[in-house]
């Protein structure tokens, strides 16, 4: 077959003059340089970069209820929030703090209790309102009104809000204190959407589910099913975004009502990303060819907070806490529970933030030793009855302690394995398993409970004092240990009234030595979020973050289109 075509060939050229062949030469040579230098040019003096386009579509677990900065508590709300809401700041990747609506960082005065923030120019509402210091003004007043019932309302006490002209506000706190300034990243409201709304309406508001914010996305279309329930919300870009218009063309959120339906949509690639707290075998998607898998620490750890009055014969005594605490093999836990995607929990301040110990994680109370348990427990006076597998006092009284936590499955599945732990050194375990509702108002709030399973999220630069001054003892306070100690507090009030770290880091270490001796807690794990996301997005970089939430600061930045330009 070769011959017969090469004869062809000879023959066609042939047919040519010397001339002729010679021109046809050139014209081949060319044209053949020609489509190197195309090949060569669009290889290796284009780049790809992003460009309008395309379609992210991600599953949440839950419901939208309050698509509102100031009121959302779930993650389903926390998630719409972030990308229809922006705060006066943000965290950037590194977890420092960087100007978001706010035209540079605060002005703060020689007390450190008085923050000056001015607002960028051209800043507007997704309805074309102009953002001023009005809105500013009345977000702070609705977070601070008890009546609206924020769950930041404790950040924004003893706090004052004056306005200095359209775009200036003066933030004045009754005490210094150099964590405060992260409370700027809240969510801001428009005045003009919500002044209307009174505060016995405010939660039932359809502003809720319908929100006018100034982020990179808003709301398009939102699908209902039969029963009323939200099926899906499509976002749109917001053209006037102060970052500039985002590249995604569109952004569809699905609702789905449990981790099985979520996962089988993802599956069925009827969403293309899900973000997850593992906490089940079935979740953890291997990474794929076509998957990106972020696992991000979280600055939040689990832990059973011991409320020692309600049952202080055997809480006041800190050899049982001890004990209590020794029984618990923290890695059994994270391994069984969490398949190992987890990592272990030792005191108040994680590892990596300021001020953290690295001796604590020896401390006797992080040393899993069951033996050393049960001793502890026979020199506090609490005997060990072979009739029944528990401890009694002299007073015959079996040593009976109840644990509370919400319904959550890694939550149930850790106090499973807790109660087994402390039966086996002879300790009674009473599990109340409540609605993450219910442990909020029955026993949370009024500190109805002797021991507490519950996670913390203790933000990007953690102040302990919120969580373990005893000022704080009492709801809306968050010191659910009822921990109380002089020195402590006096730590930690120097603490964040100084805004130098090195002096800041030197009270938390001495504030930690004070609490691993006390014990008002037993600290498990610390948790993580794994983030799925296919590859066909571009553009998302994520190394830590304060909140899942967090995940989309940059979603404006994310894109699936591309192009090719000159470099």
């Amino acid at each position: 077959m070769l011959p017969g075509l090469l004869s062809h060939l000879k023959n066609f050229w042939g047919r040519f003059s010397g001339v002729e062949q010679k021109l046809l030469l050139l014209f081949i040579s060319l044209l053949a340089i020609n489509s190197l230098f195309l090949v060569w040019g669009r290889f290796h003096y284009k780049v790809l970069v992003a460009k309008n386009g395309g379609t992210y579509t991600e599953g949440l677990i839950g419901q939208p209820r309050h698509i509102n900065p100031i009121l959302a508590g779930t993650p389903v709300d926390m998630d719409l929030a972030r990308i229809i809401y922006n705060g006066l700041y943000k965290f950037d990747a590194d977890l420092n703090l960087v100007p978001d609506l706010a035209d540079f960082m605060p002005e703060i005065a020689p007390s450190g209790k008085e923050y000056t923030v001015r607002l960028k120019e051209e800043l507007y509402w997704q309805d074309g309102v102009k953002i001023t210091a009005d809105d500013l003004v009345y977000t702070f007043l609705a977070v601070q009104n008890p009546d609206y019932q924020s769950p930041s309302r404790f950040s924004w006490s003893r706090v004052e809000i004056q306005k200095i002209d359209a775009r200036t506000v003066k933030i004045i706190t009754r005490e210094a204190s150099a964590t405060f300034i992260a409370n700027f990243t809240l969510g801001i409201l428009p005045k003009h959407i919500w002044e209307s709304v009174p505060a016995e309406s405010f939660a039932l508001s359809k502003f809720n589910v319908e929100p006018v914010g100034s982020g990179p996305f808003q709301i398009k279309e939102m699908k209902r099913g039969g029963g009323g329930e939200i099926r899906s919300i499509t976002f749109k870009p917001f053209d006037r975004y102060h970052l500039g218009r985002p590249y995604l063309n569109r952004v569809i959120f699905k609702f789905y009502a449990t981790t099985d339906e979520l996962i089988s949509a993802y599956q069925k690639r009827d969403i293309m990303s899900l973000g997850y707290r593992p906490f089940d075998d079935k979740l953890f998607i291997q990474p794929k060819s076509k998957l990106q898998q972020f696992f991000l620490p979280l600055p939040e750890y689990q832990a059973v907070f011991i409320n020692r009055s309600k049952n202080p014969a055997p809480l006041e005594d800190v050899r049982v806490r001890t004990a209590l605490a020794k029984a618990v093999d923290k890695r059994k836990i994270i391994a069984e529970v969490y398949g190992s995607q987890s990592s272990e929990s030792y005191g108040p301040i994680l590892p990596g933030h300021l001020g953290y110990h690295e001796q604590i994680p020896g401390a006797d109370m992080n040393i899993y030793d069951p033996e050393k348990s049960k001793a502890l427990l026979d020199e506090a006076g609490w005997q060990m009855d072979p009739e029944n597998g528990f401890r009694k006092d002299k007073l015959n009284r079996i040593i009976t302690l109840s644990l509370a936590t919400n319904n959550l499955p890694q939550n149930v599945r850790v106090a499973g394995s807790l109660k087994e732990m402390w039966e086996n050194i002879g300790i009674q375990i009473i599990l109340n398993i409540e609605t993450v509702g219910d442990l909020d108002e029955k026993f949370i709030r009024p500190r109805n409970y002797e021991l507490l399973l519950y996670s913390e999220n203790v933000g990007a630069d953690p102040d302990p004092w919120p969580y373990w001054h005893s000022s704080q003892l009492r709801d809306p306070g968050l010191n659910l240990s009822t921990f109380s100690n002089a020195q402590a507090d006096k730590l930690l009030v120097e603490a964040r009234a100084n805004i130098l770290p090195d002096e800041r880091a030197a009270k938390y270490r001495k504030f930690q030595e004070i609490f691993v001796g006390d014990v008002p807690a037993i600290f498990v794990s610390r948790n993580i979020f794994v983030y799925n996301v296919a590859t066909d997005v571009k553009g998302i970089s994520l190394q830590t973050i304060v909140t899942p939430s967090e995940r989309f600061a940059d979603i404006a930045k994310w894109y699936i289109e591309t192009k090719r330009v000159k470099e």
